[in-house]
């Protein structure tokens, strides 16, 4: 093999060990049903739900989110960083997930709000009736309803982009 031969094999080697090395490299679904979107916002359309423990490549950091592809079937699309680590999870055969996150709950929790802090202002307010509360907390709206209530209140575009105010 001549020299040049050898300097062009040990730079694609280096570029291919720094990737490696310095790149976005994967990342395991960290939440029961982590949201695959179309686009790196919270009411972005949903073209994939992965499961706990799935493995994603990460193609792209943009903020808080990465554009993603999903190992077993290829699909892309972009997961908010609190759904997502950076560790293999493995569970074992015939092990079920239980326990576990959902992307609703992380994101209240970032805000500080949690099963606990909750217990404790019902703790504070025992004479508070908090039925209306537990109603709206069952409520659930899909993405669509979402994108079509802001398309109509003229509100961001959820696939990003101009907004829908005239």
């Amino acid at each position: 093999m001549g020299m040049r031969m050898k300097i062009v094999l040990f730079l694609v080697l280096s570029l291919v060990a720094t990737a490696v090395w310095a790149g976005q490299g994967w990342r395991s679904v960290a939440v029961r049903k982590g949201a695959v979107r179309v686009s790196p916002m919270p009411f972005g359309k949903i073209v994939a739900t992965l499961g706990y423990g799935e493995r994603v490549d990460v193609l792209e950091e943009q903020g808080l989110w990465f554009k993603v592809r999903d190992q077993q079937q290829g699909r892309e699309g972009w997961m908010h960083s609190a759904s997502l680590i950076a560790k293999p999870i493995t569970l074992k055969p015939g092990e079920r997930v239980e326990g576990g996150a959902s992307e609703d709950e992380l994101a209240l929790g970032g805000k500080g709000f949690s099963a606990q802090v909750e217990a404790e202002y019902k703790a504070r307010g025992k004479n508070l009736d908090y039925a209306s509360v537990d109603w709206m907390e069952r409520i659930q709206v899909s993405p669509e309803a979402m994108r079509e209530f802001l398309a109509k209140g003229g509100l961001q575009n959820p696939e990003g982009g101009e907004t829908h105010a005239k």
